[in-house]
């Protein structure tokens, strides 16, 4: 499928979900969300809400909860990532507000949590899988105190309104992989960012990173004499500097591409979650395509054992 088909079958997935259903009382600032892999990039939605994220392995491998702690938020789509159980279990040991968002109900998440925000499935094939953070994303805003509702819609439609761009995006990548690839964001797309390093990664093998905009000034700068492709995700605000910065990392020898975001309309907390998503789900798509277009089959062609042993709970039968 081309881009612009991918973010079709998507968007007509969001169009369909229902919506989240908010049913437990926001958390005061500064709860800590803590996910892995892609619910840590859900769970970096939560501070622009005041709160904190963190990898769950942060609590779990070190025994402890960040000072000053009142709750914590476990989020898995499946409810089984090993990490996150675990720091759920931590937190409920220390007598702190336990809250797990997932797809299922029946989860070691949800049954090591005292409250549990529901989530649906998009219930969609996917390569490079993004369907479950969108959701996991509208939980994560919906325990943080968001109105939600027809926040789904909102995301196909910007999704929708993307295709051209991501489809110009695409065609505009360079005929060969790089040897690195570098994610630059301001705050409006820094989760978005997050994702598209994973989707990234997974797709084509490649070492990528996510950098904020005026760090890869200081370090993309001296990055070479390899290639090295720098995406520059251009959202609401900052674009005569990603312009300038463009032009200073083209001068050392670096491949540059801009993709610029639709903007959701008035700035508020709503609109500024959709960026985000619609953000997110587009990098998956642009992921799959760039995998296709270098002739590097995701998750390294088979060759990456998905079983995913390393992350499962020794005692119980955990996947993600």
């Amino acid at each position: 499928m081309t881009s612009p088909e991918q973010l079709s079958v998507v968007a007509s997935a969001l169009r369909a979900v229902r919506d989240v259903q908010p049913g437990i009382p926001a958390p005061p600032d500064g709860a800590v969300f803590v996910g892995s892999g892609d619910s840590l990039s859900s769970a970096l939605l939560a501070t622009a809400y005041g709160h904190r994220a963190l990898s769950s392995g942060d609590l779990t491998w070190t025994g402890r909860l960040p000072y000053g702690t009142s709750t914590v938020v476990g989020i898995s789509h499946s409810g089984t990532s090993g990490a996150t159980v675990r720091a759920l279990r931590l937190a409920a040991e220390e007598g702190k507000r336990t809250i797990a968002i997932t797809s299922n109900p029946d989860s070691p998440l949800a049954a090591a949590a005292a409250e549990t925000q529901l989530v649906p499935s998009l219930g969609i094939e996917e390569v490079v899988p993004c369907a479950g953070h969108l959701m996991l994303g509208l939980g994560v805003a919906a325990v943080a105190g968001e109105d939600v509702a027809g926040a789904a819609s909102d995301v196909a439609r910007l999704l929708e309104a993307q295709a051209p761009e991501l489809n110009r995006a695409v065609r505009a990548l360079p005929a060969e992989a790089p040897q690195g690839i570098s994610v630059l964001t301001l705050p409006d797309l820094r989760g978005a960012g997050d994702f598209w390093m994973l989707k990234l990664i997974e797709a084509v093998g490649l070492t990528v990173r996510t950098v904020p905009l005026e760090e890869s000034g200081h370090v993309d700068y001296f990055v070479g004499p390899q290639p090295h492709l720098i995406l520059q995700l251009i959202g609401a605000v900052g674009r005569a500097r990603f312009d300038r910065l463009a032009v200073a990392l083209e001068s050392t020898g670096q491949t540059v591409q801009q993709i610029a975001f639709e903007t959701p309309g008035t700035w508020s907390s709503r609109t500024a979650l959709v960026l985000e998503l619609a953000g997110a789900a587009a990098g998956a798509v642009f992921a799959d395509q760039a995998a296709a277009k270098w002739g590097r089959p995701p998750f390294r062609g088979g060759a990456v054992n998905m079983d995913a042993r390393h992350i499962k709970l020794d005692e119980e039968p955990i996947t993600t």
